[in-house]
């Protein structure tokens, strides 16, 4: 019987699915069990964090919090490729002796520089011409691949694969990329011409060129050191299951119909891989800190300042940046969270196959909301299962 755990942030992200994840990936190796972490939604711009000690923390961008601990890493179908976070990071895994083993569905998407680029300039550009920046981008080129271009439009890696041997043909494709990001820039009505620091990447030969030559270079790195296999091999190959999902379920357009960012944050993509398969027994975790996180722009209940969460409080991950502002705070309403853990576990709630456990991290802001969960965390280093 496989043992499958799905984290699930219940809120506006940065809930703790990192040390959720991790705390999984320890268990199964204790046990003797050899832990898949499953990547099978939106791409690399999440950011969760693992304190190992006082001194030493990864954020994980491209592979799973698992990873230092000897997990391996799986990129599904429905998982967007970045390329170049993956050579980023891999290099900060190695420098600290990690050589991190990554397997990726063949139909899995891949986001180009372009997309970034298209990203950046458009929120350059709201900034130029309403003072301040939306914040709906994160900068990881999502937006623009995911949201604007979509599946039809951008190549899944396989294809890359097959010609990457043949670089013509890819510089081929990706100058389309680059025709369809401008196109995008269009349709957000953006002034390209009024942005130099953006249009020469888009128009300027020789820095096309160099976009160009630099991200073949990390889809051949890529390529080298990532298996391309199916998820049903790879669910043959582990005994253990582990689905780390990216954002949270505040900002899931099927789940919140207020200022959603993202999609299939829940259990969607996972029960679609799982469909199938009858020898499991899936854990769905649901994620929260004991208050409220959110990023940039849009709907948060029970707003307030960060001080009157935790005054001292220092977050190493959450720094204000370009592109997703500064962390905002509210006061956690259970109500409403339930409201959106119920209307993603209507999904699985008459399969028997699936059971429904919480964690609730950083209760040392507010000691006593750990009695409401499975599973509670008051420092940064570990995660505790209550009897």
């Amino acid at each position: 019987m496989k043992d499958v755990k799905i984290v699930i942030g219940s809120n506006f992200g940065d809930e703790g699915k990192g040390l959720m994840t991790r705390y999984f990936v320890t268990d199964a190796i204790l046990k003797g069990e050899k832990p898949l972490v499953v990547f099978h939604n939106g791409t690399a711009q999440r950011g969760h964090t693992v304190d190992y000690t006082d001194t030493f923390r990864h954020v994980y961008h491209h592979f799973g919090s698992g990873t230092l601990d000897g997990a391996h890493t799986y990129f599904s179908e429905s998982f967007w490729v970045h390329p170049m976070e993956f050579f980023r990071e891999y290099k900060e895994l190695a420098s600290v002796g990690i050589i991190p083993k990554t397997f990726c569905d063949p139909n899995a998407r891949v986001i180009t520089p372009f997309d970034m680029l298209a990203d950046h300039a458009t929120e350059a550009w709201i900034e130029k011409v309403s003072g301040a920046r939306e914040n709906a981008s994160c900068g990881f080129g999502s937006w623009c691949a995911i949201e604007s271009r979509g599946k039809e439009l951008v190549r899944p890696i396989s294809q890359y694969g097959s010609y990457i041997e043949n670089t013509d043909t890819i510089k081929y494709w990706l100058e389309e990329a680059r025709k369809d990001c401008l196109a995008v820039l269009i349709s957000r009505r953006v002034d390209i011409e009024q942005l130099p620091e953006y249009k020469e990447y888009f128009f300027n030969n020789e820095k096309i060129k160099n976009i160009i030559e630099n991200f073949i270079f990390d889809l051949k790195f890529f390529l080298k050191h990532t298996e391309l296999v199916a998820f049903n091999d790879m669910y043959k190959r582990h005994d253990s299951i582990i689905f780390e999902n990216g954002q949270g379920l505040g900002l899931d357009q099927n789940i919140s119909g207020k200022w959603h960012t993202t999609s299939n944050t829940g259990l969607t993509n996972p029960i679609a891989l799982l469909n199938d398969k009858k020898d499991f027994n899936a854990e769905v975790c649901y994620v929260s800190r004991s208050y409220l996180t959110r990023h940039g722009v849009g709907y948060l209940e029970e707003e307030t300042k960060k001080s009157n969460i935790n005054e001292d409080m220092i977050d190493k991950t959450n720094v204000t940046n370009e592109f997703q502002g500064h962390l905002r705070y509210g006061y956690l309403d259970d109500k409403e969270q339930q409201s959106r853990i119920n209307k993603d576990w209507n999904l699985v709630s008459n399969d028997n196959r699936y059971s429904k456990t919480m964690a609730i991290t950083h209760c040392n802001e507010f000691p006593d909301i750990y009695q409401k969960a499975e599973y509670f965390s008051n420092d940064p280093f570990k995660i505790i299962k209550r009897n």
